[in-house]
């Protein structure tokens, strides 16, 4: 069967819907909402980040960063503190009971990302894994050149 362009893309991002609301029902919900399960993360990858970087990374505006970081904080997910360098600057970190929260739900996001392949074989996840690298190429390329 081929498929058009169109479709492939709306067939992806399908999956991509299922695989989220099957992974929820099978290890409960590890994303408390998208913007703080991303804030978590990236803080995990990345260490201590001042505000600003922070909104760069999860590309949001920086009031959208001010809210997730007040809930977070309440949740006693996540530390804020004032820049030493630069004291109109806040950086944030995550607390012991963040890094546990992050490390938790990325082990349950992989444990529903590795069943979802389970019907490929090893050569159809080499070729789909390929597939994804390329159009994730044309996009870092795409973005280098838009200003």
């Amino acid at each position: 069967m081929a498929y058009s362009d169109v479709a492939i893309v709306e067939r992806l991002f399908e999956v991509y819907k299922l695989n989220r609301r099957y992974a929820e029902k099978k290890y409960g919900n590890f994303m408390p909402g998208r913007g703080q399960f991303n804030c978590l993360i990236v803080l995990d990858e990345k260490g201590t980040l001042t505000q600003k970087d922070l909104a760069a990374y999860l590309a949001i505006r920086s009031t959208s960063t001010g809210e997730l970081i007040k809930k977070l904080a309440e949740k006693g997910l996540i530390h804020k503190e004032i820049d030493p360098k630069d004291k109109r600057s806040h950086l944030i970190s995550l607390t012991e009971a963040g890094k546990a929260e992050a490390q938790l739900m990325k082990d349950k996001r992989s444990k529903a990302h590795t069943e979802m392949l389970t019907y490929l074989t090893d050569e159809e996840k080499q070729i789909f894994g390929e597939g994804l690298a390329k159009i994730e190429a044309f996009y870092h390329e795409k973005e280098a050149h838009i200003d």
